[in-house]
């Protein structure tokens, strides 16, 4: 809605992005489906070879899908609140979503290390000072 002063419309409020945030959430989601995907077709080789079971594999695409798609999506919004379109977007879009995806990565192996060393057995020794 515009007041109109002198027969000229004036904007009520400034926009910081023209994108919508149904629009960040899409791309996520497609970001995050591609990411489970991949992972999946990466995967099944491991389980048909017997390497990984199937439960890891679950684990392991859950992971990646959620990482892919929380990169694509801060990307996406980076980038439409920086430049509004062109290279430049795009270039930005690449760069958040790569770091974005990086300290997510960073997170789950650390937290997966974590889990792990809580769990190891430790070791009882009767030596003495």
């Amino acid at each position: 809605m515009y007041p109109t002063q002198f027969n000229q419309a004036y904007p009520t409020q400034q926009r910081l992005t023209n994108l919508p945030v149904g629009a960040v959430a899409t791309m996520g989601l497609v970001g995050g489906l591609l990411g489970g995907i991949v992972t999946a077709a990466r995967d099944m080789r491991d389980v048909k070879a017997g390497t990984m079971e199937r439960g890891e594999m679950l684990g392991d695409v859950v992971k990646e899908s959620l990482g892919t798609g929380l990169a694509t999506a801060v990307g996406t919004a980076a980038g439409g609140l920086v430049f509004r379109n062109g290279a430049l977007a795009l270039a930005t879009m690449a760069v958040v979503g790569i770091g974005t995806k990086y300290l997510y990565d960073g997170v789950v192996s650390a937290a997966r290390e974590a889990k792990k060393n809580a769990e190891a057995p430790v070791k009882a020794t009767n030596k003495k000072a």
